[in-house]
């Protein structure tokens, strides 16, 4: 089992209900956790000695209403993202300075469904706090090796390499043999394995993978898969389809990745990689 089908495992027990009734039509915590992965993979550095360090600081920007939306569960929510985090880097075998942090934050200005990721890294031993006891803003992102204070010792498994692809994406010549691709429909779990070609997704009775929702147009989005490789791509729908958070118009997909359309989520899946 994935670092993501674990913390959504997590989620489960904690929220308690069925996620489409609780999320619909907002952020998903699930979505959340997609784009921090997504962001820890994309602001690694290679320091010397060839080690990779993460950012151990990751500020998550809801809107008014999703951040109501998650008030109940905000610390246990952020703190199994911040456990998630912590296993993707680990399994990678890359370091941080302490432990991981991740802090929901409420923007006014960002609208219902959307989200803001970013990220920095951050010395724990530099002080947070004024002598007086005021707090002070955390510490600007550390960029450059001079910036950067001295890596701690190395423990367990360390990566080495500098440049390669996350193992969840594969290209088209990379394809893997006994792969089962899938999409999970949210709160029934419905699985529906995708088929080389088109696979489109809608409200119409001609879809390929039908959904009863009325935010979904009849032909919404199609997924194609040829060569081991999943893209999702818009047909001019009418409400939009999202990709982790994003507005996307073609894109291709990694195992964990988060597509919502209308009030309905869908997590795509590699079985068997």
């Amino acid at each position: 089992m994935g670092v993501l089908q674990r913390f959504e495992r997590r989620l489960e027990g904690m929220v308690g209900v069925a996620f489409a009734r609780l999320f619909k039509g907002k952020v998903h915590p699930a979505e959340i956790a997609k784009a921090l992965q997504r962001e820890a993979d994309e602001q690694r550095s290679v320091m010397g000695e060839g080690r990779v360090l993460a950012p151990n600081v990751y500020d998550v920007r809801l809107g008014p209403t999703d951040y109501t939306n998650l008030a109940e569960w905000s610390e246990q929510l952020a703190a199994q993202l911040a456990d998630m985090v912590t296993e993707h880097i680990e399994d990678e075998g890359w370091q941080t300075f302490g432990a991981v942090q991740v802090r929901l934050e409420r923007v006014d200005d960002l609208p219902t469904g959307v989200f803001e990721v970013s990220s920095h890294v951050a010395d724990p031993a530099r002080p947070a706090s004024r002598a007086d006891g005021a707090a002070v803003p955390p510490p600007p992102p550390m960029t450059g090796s001079g910036a950067v204070p001295p890596l701690p010792p190395l423990q367990g498994r360390v990566a080495t390499d500098t440049g390669r692809q996350h193992p969840s994406v594969v290209g088209r010549a990379g394809a893997r043999p006994g792969v089962t691709h899938v999409l999970v429909v949210d709160g029934p779990g419905t699985r529906h394995e995708l088929s080389t070609g088109r696979n489109v997704i809608g409200r119409g009775t001609d879809a390929d993978i039908r959904l009863p929702d009325t935010g979904v147009s009849r032909k919404h989005v199609d997924v194609v898969l040829e060569g081991g490789t999943a893209v999702a791509e818009d047909l001019g729908s009418t409400n939009g389809t999202l990709v982790n958070g994003r507005r996307i118009s073609r894109q291709a997909l990694s195992d964990g990745d988060v597509i919502r359309i209308g009030h309905s989520v869908l997590v795509y899946r590699q079985d068997g990689s």
